[in-house]
């Protein structure tokens, strides 16, 4: 039996993007088993509960996720972290608006490597996104560039162990990136130089359980994360490529389904609509679930009522959720729908997403 769970945070909420006619998700809760789910906890890492880990498990920072999405595998007793391009003028440091282009990282991560040094390394990522790797340990503490926009990099430097070899890295980084011909380029045409990289969410790499071992065999995990990449990639999970998932209203759902049906055992998260509703995008976010529903959900169900196959909807939330399980063969007659009103269903059992997950695969 083929197994697809699909997770979608945010889906629930107002206003309601359920209310509208979604014909597949209707025909999955009148068929398969309707259920609550508990609120998502507060945690460094919630996508650990989308691989069915428990609150307690995978709770990794922002640069060892990194750098294993990257691939990289530094030695055992080292710092990661997450390496940001940014852009800086003036002694404030800003966050770029834009993508830049592979031409554009070539160019600047040619030269970025002679920023290595014995303890430092950097990994070449993608895009603003990177990683670098200090072959040492001990308490160091840094900001997110979310924190440092628009603020004077001098006071929010790197503090702790290790932080005369970072402070170094960063202004190294900015001499040697300020005057290369791209930059040039971009302060004649009037546009913010990328001439500042910026080392962050120090952290270590933290034993996982192996998932394919545990549960028996492998899972594709889709989605466009580099979050959940790493976290798949040390618990023994693939990935698919992030690179053909899409972003925003773009998502490449044909393509999610052509992975589906080809993988025996995937895990889809898609966050676009959690990130349309935080920047209240509220058309955006009906739109997608609309999509969702008639290029993703539709062809799968259709397939699942003549090959055996298990499909899960989680909507997780940071309050009750939602989540229908629905199989081959399936023929309930549960009339309460798929959207908000279900939450006040005393009927409706209320399960644990990690178990939820966990039992799906």
């Amino acid at each position: 039996m083929r197994r697809t769970v699909i997770i979608v945070p945010e889906l629930l909420g107002e206003p309601s993007l359920l209310r509208q006619k979604l014909p597949a998700l209707e025909q999955m809760s009148e068929l398969g088993d309707l259920f609550k789910l508990q609120p998502t906890p507060k945690l460094d890492t919630p996508e650990a509960l989308y691989l069915g880990l428990n609150p307690d498990q995978g709770q990794l920072r922002q640069g060892p996720l990194t750098v294993a999405a990257l691939g990289a595998e530094p030695p055992t007793r080292s710092t990661h972290l997450h390496l940001s391009l940014l852009s800086y003028h003036d002694g404030v440091a800003s966050v770029p608006r834009f993508e830049i282009t592979p031409e554009e990282q070539r160019e600047i991560f040619g030269l970025a490597k002679k920023l290595n040094t014995k303890l430092l390394t950097i990994v070449e990522g993608e895009g603003l996104d990177h990683g670098l790797v200090w072959e040492a340990l001990g308490d160091l503490r840094t900001i997110p560039p979310v924190e440092l926009d628009g603020k004077l990099i001098r006071p929010n430097l790197p503090e702790g162990d290790g932080d005369v070899a970072l402070r170094r890295f960063i202004d190294d980084s900015i001499n040697l990136l300020s005057e290369i011909e791209l930059n040039e380029r971009r302060r004649g045409d009037d546009l913010p130089p990328l001439n500042l990289l910026w080392p962050w969410g120090e952290g270590t790499r933290l034993p996982l359980p192996n998932l394919a071992l545990k549960r028996g065999e492998p899972a594709l995990v889709i989605s466009s994360s580099m979050r959940l990449e790493g976290l798949a990639r040390l618990s023994g999970y693939r990935h698919a490529k992030r690179g053909e998932f899409g972003k925003g209203t773009n998502l490449r759902l044909e393509w999610i389904v052509k992975q589906v049906m080809v993988n025996p055992v995937t895990i889809v998260v898609i966050d676009s609509i959690a990130e349309f509703r935080q920047r209240e995008q509220f058309e955006e976010a009906e739109w997608m679930a609309n999509e969702i529903d008639r290029r993703l959900l539709q062809p799968l169900f259709q397939d699942a009522l003549t090959n055996p196959t298990r499909i899960v909807l989680l909507a997780p939330g940071s309050g009750l959720g939602l989540g229908v399980r629905f199989e081959t063969l399936d023929s309930g007659s549960n009339s309460i729908p798929f959207d908000e009103r279900a939450l006040d269903e005393k009927m409706l059992a209320t399960k644990s997403l990690p178990e939820t997950v966990a039992a799906s695969l």
